[in-house]
């Protein structure tokens, strides 16, 4: 199964990911937005992570009780 790149991919993260991260688009129909609707917010992205321009989005959720 091939990976669909990220919304973000393509794009300079630098010097500020989490500006690029406040206006994410879903553009290729990737499943980051599954997620979403499962209750995990996106936490974070790691600018260049799999190569330049190709970054990973963080999602986490709770699974305990707080």
């Amino acid at each position: 199964m091939r990976s669909r790149p990220t919304p973000l991919a393509g794009a300079d993260l630098y010097p500020d990911p989490l500006e690029h991260l406040a206006r994410i688009r879903n553009l290729r129909r990737h499943p980051y937005e599954f997620y979403l609707k499962a209750g995990f917010p996106i936490v974070g992205v790691m600018p260049d992570a799999n190569c330049p321009g190709k970054p990973d989005i963080y999602m986490a959720k709770r699974v305990a009780g707080a």
